[in-house]
């Protein structure tokens, strides 16, 4: 399995890892990107049954990174030969297209082409043409194909030209237990990437002066211990990003009874209608009028909160883990059949 450990994909990685590992497998997590930190490496060790290799190569999202990819997926193929893998779970799209002698398949966590979309409006230019090339290439080679939401699904076809029907729906979810519930605290909390403009931050962050609660945002830099444990104190979790494949900080949110603020984009509609507050994410104050009027509404908040926390049920770990191990099987089983069929 490969894994970056830059963002979120490293604790969705750790976490399938983790419920893959308890049915009997073995996994190796081979990282790509800058080395996890010493804390990243004690999660990795602290899961039975898996082996971490750390590799120093560029992402495929980065600029211009192609002679660091080439060079990293030899040592993956390399990897696999040395563990005598069964099948690779790419947590990216251009290492699909090289030469496995394994099933292979490829989750879409983002990617550039509708992350721009998204946050510009327009198709990225020129300079962006290779990533296109490659990630078709891979989309294309690759046997099976998830995303963590029908709205990703609906990204890879309009951008890649992949059938819809060729991407599975398998949500992301979270084996993180809540910590012990307190009693809510008149305190917005919001949980991203500063850096990403996608995340749309800086823009919440700038409206803290007109906001009857204080405001807090935890950057990705913050623990995921002391992030959970923020969830359960504050009253309301808001998330105005203008991008989000999934959202796994809300799910968390939403498990710690935070009253949701989000959004109105197509993968939080899919993923949380009927159970938050949804906004326009450009909409600076409809954003002010929506937060100030929960602050003052804690019957609201609370009736929200409750119905967030059940609807957070439908993302049941066990649940995402099943549709993954039946996909493997699938994969391995049918990949069996097709080298005894040759041999024949």
């Amino acid at each position: 399995m490969t894994t970056d450990a830059v963002g979120g994909v490293w604790q969705y990685a750790l976490d399938l890892a983790a419920g893959i590992t308890r049915r009997g497998a073995e996994i190796l997590l081979a990282t790509l990107g800058p080395p996890p930190s010493a804390a990243q490496r004690q999660q990795a060790k602290a899961i039975a049954g898996l082996t971490l290799a750390e590799g120093d190569f560029p992402l495929e999202w980065e600029q211009n990174p192609w002679s660091g990819v080439d060079a990293s997926g030899k040592w993956l193929l390399q990897l696999q030969a040395n563990y005598d893998a069964d099948l690779a779970h790419l947590n990216g799209y251009s290492h699909a297209a090289l030469p496995w002698k394994i099933p292979v398949i490829t989750v879409a966590h983002s990617c550039v082409f509708s992350w721009w979309r998204a946050v510009h409006g327009t198709a990225p230019g020129t300079e962006w043409t290779e990533y296109r090339r490659r990630v078709t290439e891979g989309l294309k080679a690759a046997p099976a194909i998830v995303a963590p939401t029908i709205a990703m699904a609906r990204n890879l076809s309009h951008e890649y030209g992949i059938p819809i029907e060729k991407v599975k729906t398998i949500a992301n979810f979270s084996l993180a237990s809540p910590t012990m519930q307190h009693e809510k605290q008149p305190l917005i909390l919001s949980a991203g990437r500063i850096w990403d403009v996608a995340k749309n931050l800086k823009r919440l962050s700038g409206l803290a002066p007109q906001l009857r609660w204080k405001l807090r945002i935890a950057d990705g830099t913050l623990p995921h211990a002391e992030l959970l444990n923020e969830m359960t104190r504050a009253g309301i979790f808001g998330h105005p990003s203008l991008y989000e494949p999934f959202g796994l900080a809300v799910l968390e949110a939403a498990r710690s009874r935070c009253c949701l603020v989000l959004s109105d984009i197509p993968s939080l509609r899919e993923l949380w209608d009927g159970a938050a507050v949804f906004i326009n994410p450009r909409d600076e104050q409809e954003w002010v009028r929506q937060l100030n009027k929960l602050t003052e509404n804690e019957e609201r908040r609370n009736s929200l909160a409750a119905l967030a926390f059940a609807h957070s049920k439908r993302y049941d770990a066990a649940q995402s883990l099943q549709e993954y191990w039946t996909l493997y099987g699938k994969l391995i089983i049918s990949s069996h059949k097709k080298t005894r069929e040759a041999a024949a």
